[in-house]
């Protein structure tokens, strides 16, 4: 009797893949089915087209229902088809569940553009990965001479490259972004940033300096996606520098410490679990953002826009307002 009660079972798993499987290829099916799933009547219409004993009727539909409770509230889903997408004054945008890999919202998600600050991430990447958080870096002059004075930095000042990886993405320092890739040597640096991007699958991605100053460092949606999975699954300790509202670093030689304020306007809400900002004249201001939305990690990017916070912040809540989070 147990084996058939698991032949039974498995038939019901059976089943709730089918859907799923169906729910990714049709967006307009996909309302439609994960309403009549969460409808405990689909258990009782798919149970009597079995053949077995009525004896095991009542444990097997406990179980395909507590199978389909534990699964299905698992995934949003469209609740309201009559709320139009937000029409967003951007060049590109995008939407997705980190997790489970799915879109909310897509536009230009494949046009190239320039990076500026989004640079960054791949430069902390490459820090972490190849130079090593408890090294000292002195500050060059070329370094402080780098656009913006973002940090305070001096020539000749010492500090970890953990401290300076803090300055490079809490204030978007680029003082501390060349004095990282200087300490590595600035022309390895970047093809080792080049050489990750690869790794990663980002094809449609360049990188010529550690900052984003340059417009040449260009890239896609698509591929800003690629970095910020990996970040998110591989490398959280990024994500966590950047949702803090400060940041506190320390000079080494003259051991005086001093605190930098968040240039993130979303850094320190309590769903927000960090990004990066990015602005230069021929970019506009470039954004991305995670939030934690009902369990959910709901990544959104902006590119090419006036008003990166504003638009986020728009996108953001047409998904709450759009979507079913359970």
């Amino acid at each position: 009797m147990q084996d058939d009660q698991a032949k039974f079972l498995f038939v019901g798993v059976m089943v709730v893949l089918a859907l799923i499987s169906r729910v990714d290829r049709d967006n307009s099916v996909k309302t439609a089915v994960q309403e009549n799933i969460r409808d405990t009547s689909l258990t009782a219409a798919a149970l009597p087209q079995l053949p077995y004993p009525k004896s095991l009727k009542p444990a097997i539909a406990q179980n395909f229902e507590t199978l389909v409770s534990q699964t299905i509230p698992l995934i949003p889903y469209r609740k309201d088809w009559n709320l139009p997408e937000p029409q967003l004054p951007v060049k590109a945008a995008a939407a997705k569940d980190l997790d489970l890999e799915s879109d909310f919202y897509r536009f230009n998600g494949g046009v190239r553009w320039p990076l500026a600050s989004l640079t960054k991430l791949m430069t902390a990447v490459i820090a972490l990965e190849e130079v090593g958080l408890e090294k000292v870096a002195t500050v060059s002059q070329s370094a402080v001479e780098s656009e913006g004075p973002a940090g305070d930095f001096g020539a000749g000042e010492q500090y970890s490259i953990s401290d300076l990886l803090k300055a490079m993405l809490a204030v978007s320092s680029n003082d501390a972004a060349v004095a990282i890739a200087e300490f590595y040597g600035k022309e390895n640096f970047v093809r080792q940033m080049q050489a990750k991007a690869a790794g990663l699958g980002m094809s449609e991605t360049v990188f010529v300096d550690p900052t984003g100053l340059s417009f040449l460092n260009q890239g896609s949606i698509s591929d800003l996606e690629k970095l910020i999975s990996y970040i998110y699954k591989t490398r959280p300790e990024i994500l966590e520098i950047t949702r803090q509202e400060k940041a506190v670093i320390k000079e080494i030689s003259k051991n005086l410490s001093k605190e930098l304020a968040n240039i993130n306007n979303f850094a320190g809400r309590p769903e927000f679990l960090g990004g990066k900002t990015g602005f230069t004249d021929q970019a506009g201001g470039n954004l991305i953002s995670i939030f934690n939305h009902g369990g959910h990690k709901i990544l959104i990017i902006v590119l090419g826009t006036d008003d990166r916070f504003g638009q986020t912040e728009v996108l953001y809540n047409w998904i709450k307002q759009a979507y079913l989070f359970n």
